[in-house]
């Protein structure tokens, strides 16, 4: 792309970010629903059968010429990208279903809090003219 691998990671990063905004716009207007998953989403590491681990992969012999794999738990033979696949959308229905944007198995992983945080004064400064409050009386405001 360029000589600069810095600029060409930055320009590459900068398509991507683009083309994920034009997506969304694109779902939205023709009313879909756009969900992002987890960057680090386990998709081709999972059997999309039964949800666990493929050994091999697990152990770092993950190779991308690697094209199919099989499952000892479920004893099938998967195609590693459909199956990526399958686990991609079950995870964005997952989360669609959770009401969240939470990382991949794991939840949501921001504390509950009762919303924005109160000031520590009770009560505002009335400025106004005609005010019963002391303050205002004692400053000639009211």
């Amino acid at each position: 792309m360029v000589k600069n691998p810095n600029l060409a990671k930055a320009i590459s990063d900068q398509g991507w970010g683009m083309f994920l905004t034009l997506l969304k716009y694109k779902a939205e207007r023709f009313g879909h629903t756009y969900q992002e998953i987890g960057r680090f989403f386990p998709s081709s590491q999972l059997c999309s059968e039964t949800l666990l681990p493929i050994p091999i992969l697990q152990h770092g012999y993950d190779s991308l010429g690697v094209r199919f794999v099989d499952c000892p738990h479920c004893q099938k033979q998967h195609d590693r990208d459909i199956n990526a696949a399958i686990n991609i959308k079950n995870e964005g229905l997952r989360l669609l279903a959770l009401g969240t944007s939470a990382a991949a198995l794991g939840g949501d992983v921001r504390p509950k809090s009762s919303g924005r945080k109160k000031s520590m004064k009770s009560e505002a400064v009335p400025i106004e003219l005609g005010s019963p409050h002391p303050i205002c009386t004692q400053m000639g405001v009211g």
